[in-house]
């Protein structure tokens, strides 16, 4: 038993001698991270450091996600701009977990519930609410007693605006103003759960339709952006021949197409005898145009500019008109040009067969047939 004893203390003994032999670990990483820390917090932080961490709320569960269109469907024209605040912090946290499907739906669903928050009376005619809305629209600031004299609803909304909220005041034309909000904005929360087909679509809509495209039947942007929508549509839906909203890309297409060539009512961008372009920047835009290859709208443009090159002479030549228009009355000047480009170019009118409005929103959405 004592040669037991004796062994055993002499084992831990001889441990202890050996473990005081043994050189001290060092802890290198804790050490460094520690330097690492305090020359961080002395240097400034890069653009990405400072960004926030986007952060789950735990407190939005499924259920919540699952009734997100519902709670949408709640907000209307007597909502509180909080109550939009709200949902958004509800997407960033319900989107991420959405298919592509709920995704489109939900800003289906976010931009229907802007318009019922932004919807007003049309029928108002009170000099005080062109005054306020078109110093709105004119980024100024309404009186105080000036405003007070609207509408409680109204007074709320223009101090929306004048608080930067995502509200903003645009003239229709004819008298008319309407609130709206911030398209690109908007897209901006769902591009990140979108295909790029569907990214370039509802980003082009945001971005062209933020302000109006027409004006009192005139054409309310420049001929050099006609070009360029028109082009893009082209180019839309020749990249992506399956993609989204393939068909309201045609139709945007076809519109854009169209005004290139005839204008509107109140915006020609050619003389009465489609001789001359009204302005000289519109012939080297349309001389550039026709040299782009593969493409639909070059040989439109061509197609222009030859007929705006042939004489009067020629042009009975290859396109006879009649002495009386379909009314009975004796073809005029602009008359007999317009009957004769319409044979040079022998486009359908887009609208005659359109069923939807591609030009409030980032969505088609079906024209009211009520």
């Amino acid at each position: 038993m004592q040669n037991t004893l004796l062994s055993l203390t002499t084992a831990m003994g001889l441990l202890v001698a050996l473990s005081g032999c043994q050189p001290k670990v060092e802890t290198p990483a804790a050490s460094n991270d520690t330097q690492k820390a305090e020359q961080n917090n002395k240097q400034p932080l890069s653009v990405e450091q400072s960004k926030p961490a986007v952060v789950t709320d735990p407190a939005i569960d499924a259920k919540t996600c699952l009734a997100l269109s519902k709670s949408m469907e709640k907000i209307d024209d007597t909502s509180k701009i909080e109550a939009i605040y709200a949902i958004q912090k509800q997407l960033k946290t319900c989107l991420p977990t959405a298919n592509n499907t709920e995704v489109l739906s939900l800003l289906t669903d976010y931009e229907a519930m802007y318009e019922r928050f932004l919807t007003i009376s049309h029928t108002i005619e009170d000099e005080n609410f062109y005054t306020v809305m078109s110093m709105a629209d004119e980024g100024k600031k309404a009186l105080e007693p000036l405003l007070k004299t609207l509408n409680p609803r109204l007074q709320y909304l223009i101090r929306l605006i004048e608080d930067d909220a995502d509200v903003k005041v645009i003239y229709l034309g004819e008298g008319y103003y309407q609130f709206t909000h911030n398209l690109p904005a908007m897209v901006d929360i769902f591009t990140p759960y979108l295909s790029q087909d569907q990214k370039a679509f509802i980003g082009r809509m945001a971005m062209d339709n933020q302000d109006i495209l027409w004006n009192d039947g005139g054409i309310a942007i420049p001929f050099a952006e006609v070009i360029e929508r028109a082009q893009f549509w082209e180019d839309y839906v020749a990249r992506y021949p399956n993609g989204y909203a393939h068909q309201d890309a045609k139709y945007l297409f076809e519109v854009y197409r169209y005004l290139l060539l005839f204008g509107s009512e109140n915006t020609q961008w050619t003389d009465d005898s489609i001789h001359e372009f009204v302005a000289p920047e519109y012939r080297p835009l349309m001389l550039k145009l026709a040299r782009r290859p593969n493409s639909v709208l070059a040989r439109d443009a061509q197609a222009l500019l030859d007929f705006i090159a042939l004489t009067d002479s020629q042009r009975q030549e290859k396109y006879p008109t009649p002495d009386m228009d379909e009314n009975g009355y004796k073809m005029d000047e602009w008359s007999i040009a317009h009957y004769q480009i319409a044979k040079a170019l022998p486009l359908e009118s887009p609208w005659q067969a359109a069923t939807k409005n591609c030009f409030i929103g980032v969505v088609c959405v079906e024209n009211d047939t009520e």
